[in-house]
């Protein structure tokens, strides 16, 4: 015979399952989407043959105006307060381009900018190409950190404002 503790037990296991199974984010249809630029349906597809494509130009033009913001910076801390300052401006963009590009099963264009930000580096830096991308991927991994977690935590009561916690992390870096 089952006891209630059993019960609890099995409702803990289940519901653990079902919050650490990967979900598949909601995805609008090309249908909804040309709804809301009020056009039939069919106009859409003169453009997209599939939502795939249109989340494929979403994500190019948020990767884009990432780039943009960032070589307008000058110098590589200016650069990263740009990167922190752009996702914490465009937080779903932010996150769609590095939280949920994966799950959505489309490669974002991350490599474009790696390649950008590691010839930065070694340009300013004076340092040799491996150098160059094992620094620039340890800061980004640190402004990614910054980003998600102020926009995922944004109730928190945060003991720095985020231009020092980006100053602090390019100390540590930058000589």
């Amino acid at each position: 015979m089952k006891t209630d503790g059993d019960l609890r037990t099995r409702l803990i296991e289940a519901a653990t399952a079902m919050l650490t199974e990967h979900h598949a984010l909601a995805v609008p249809s090309l249908r909804a989407v040309a709804r809301a630029c009020g056009v039939t349906a069919p106009a859409i597809y003169s453009h997209f043959d599939s939502v795939d494509a249109l989340i494929a130009a979403v994500l190019e033009g948020g990767f884009t105006a990432l780039e943009g913001a960032m070589q307008a910076a000058d110098g590589l801390r200016a650069a990263a307060h740009a990167y922190v300052q752009w996702g914490l401006s465009n937080p779903g963009l932010y996150q769609l381009l590095f939280e949920s590009a994966d799950r959505l099963g489309i490669a974002p264009a991350t490599e474009t900018l790696t390649r950008t930000g590691v010839a930065a580096v070694q340009a300013q830096l004076g340092v040799t190409p491996s150098q160059a991308a094992r620094l620039h991927e340890r800061v980004w991994v640190s402004l990614h950190g910054i980003v998600s977690l102020r926009i995922h935590k944004a109730h928190y009561a945060w003991t720095t404002p985020v231009s020092q916690d980006v100053d602090d992390l390019m100390n540590l870096f930058l000589p």
